[in-house]
């Protein structure tokens, strides 16, 4: 049972239904119409009636369907699950993002993506074992192309709606770049259009920070807000680099907020003189990670020459920017312990006369076998726990503490990149027509934006985002068979699961 919010001729209807199967078709049941109004309050009086009438339902209610003294028990038979919870919850949380572009399915594909990431094969089958709708994958395909067609449309309102609900969060644009990779053998070719231009293939092999370089990919590059939630996305060749598309992502980002004022922030890498002489050339503000090894010489000894023992921040002015640099002891530990870890590896490949790649730390100047380099060794252990940042802000504008502060709040887009592969499990991608992959990362998209409200509604409960899945994954009615009809038995919810349910409806 959940509660049903819809229009009625010129008013707003509330009303508590459920879903029944009949001959196999769900269909929709009224189990009480709480009332229609037309003004916000009293709208709002309607809805706090039926939430107080679910609950007692919920408490009250074993049964949908009603059993006399004389059915026999042998008649009745569970024959599967219905998601009531996740519809109910994640369905609410994906409709405030009020896309009202029709594309078939794209609700339940987007909820599916969150509690079932799996093929489309197996989301058309869970969508019609658990949710009450008779799909097939061919049209989940379809429904796919549709979006595609309409993704515009369909990111416009949602970035609408995460711009006007979050509006503190946007005064910081953080972007990364990351892989994915396709279960195939090769790589797309390049086509050559009418008028002689050269299109690029989409899937190449390239940089994998999956560590899947035998495998075609795409490089994604991904904008987000300060919390986490997508605010743009492109689509890059599998063998772009992650530095080219820094300016694509800010360019694109820009357009779709109609912004101007934006402090863009990014890692090591899209630290590159022309990205930077570009953002200043369109008067953004930036905070990238510096590429401290890549300085000159002179530069690089005046950083190994700071004193961090009487502070552990200092400003330095490098190539006219504003250069901080910072140390830390848990990071120079964890520095070291990386390097003593690979001298030891690098120590019994020697000592087995096993082949050794290229590494940094070997000489490979003598004819027999390659020997550990101790000065290189030695050079790099003088950089542990020292990180800087390059930033165009000036010290009046913000402090060295607020620039690290910002700075570090790149694990929000990190985050959101272990949601995308981990969560919704955006790869292994099977599909290969463009339109399909970017339709695949829209549907990602979408879902991971649900997530991150989700995550802003429940943290008030003390609950990470992954154990509110968790639990609205384990509210299912059960569905029960007596005389040739399907009824839903609701799941009697635990407390916490009231609790994620009230917050997100």
């Amino acid at each position: 049972m959940y509660i049903e919010k819809s229009h009625y001729r010129t008013s707003t209807r509330i009303r508590i239904v459920t879903k029944v199967r009949i001959n196999g078709v769900w269909k929709k049941q009224l189990v009480k119409h709480i009332g229609t109004a037309q003004h916000e309050l009293d709208i709002a009086v309607l809805m706090l009636q039926a939430e107080q009438d679910l609950a007692a339902m919920r408490r009250g209610e074993q049964l949908v369907l009603q059993l006399t003294p004389d059915t026999p028990s042998s008649q009745l038979r569970r024959v599967g699950d219905y998601w009531q919870l996740a519809e109910a919850s994640l369905g609410s949380l994906y409709d405030r993002l009020g896309i009202t572009t029709p594309v078939p399915f794209l609700r339940l594909m987007v909820i599916a993506r969150i509690v079932f990431p799996k093929s489309k094969l197996q989301t058309a089958s869970f969508l019609s074992e658990s949710f009450g709708t008779s799909c097939h994958e061919s049209q989940l395909y379809r429904a796919m192309d549709v979006l595609h067609s309409r993704q515009e449309a369909v990111l416009q309102q949602v970035r609408k709606y995460t711009t006007m609900t979050y509006p503190a969060a946007l005064g910081y644009v953080l972007y990364d770049v990351t892989t994915l990779y396709f279960e195939a053998d090769q790589d797309d070719q390049d086509t050559t259009t009418a008028d002689g231009s050269v299109v690029s293939g989409l899937r190449k092999k390239g940089y994998s920070k999956d560590h899947r370089g035998d495998l075609p990919q795409v490089v994604l590059g991904l904008a987000v807000n300060e919390l986490g939630m997508p605010l743009s996305y492109q689509v890059h060749s599998g063998d772009t680099y992650e530095g080219h598309t820094l300016l694509r992502g800010i360019e694109e980002t820009l357009d779709v907020l109609h912004e101007t004022e934006l402090t863009v922030v990014a890692d090591a890498g899209m630290l590159s003189e022309k990205n930077l002489q570009a953002l200043e050339e369109r008067s953004l503000h930036y905070i990238v990670g510096a590429r401290l090894k890549s300085l000159s010489a002179v530069d690089q000894a005046k950083i190994l020459t700071l004193d961090f023992t009487a502070q552990t921040v200092h400003e330095l002015t490098v190539n006219k920017r504003r250069l901080i640099v910072t140390y830390s002891a848990s990071r120079a530990a964890r520095a070291k312990s990386l390097r003593e870890k690979s001298v030891a590896r690098l120590k019994k490949l020697i000592a087995k006369g096993t082949a050794v790649r290229k590494h940094s730390y070997l000489d490979f100047s003598v004819t027999d076998a390659p020997k550990l380099k101790q000065t290189a060794i030695d050079a790099a252990s003088q950089w542990d726990g020292i990180k800087g940042y390059v930033t165009n802000r000036t010290a009046s504008e913000m402090n060295a503490t607020d620039v690290i502060a910002h700075y570090t709040s790149l694990f929000h887009v990190e985050q959101s990149f272990r949601l995308f592969k981990s969560d919704v499990r955006v790869r292994p991608t099977f599909h290969y027509k463009p339109e399909r992959v970017e339709a695949h990362v829209v549907i990602c998209m979408l879902a991971v934006t649900v997530m991150r409200i989700l995550e802003q509604e429940v943290r008030p409960l003390g609950l990470t985002v992954e154990k509110a899945i968790q639990e609205i994954s384990t509210a299912k009615a059960a569905i029960v068979r007596l005389n040739n009809k399907a009824f839903v038995v609701p799941p009697a919810y635990t407390t916490l699961q009231e609790e994620i349910l009230r917050a997100t409806t």
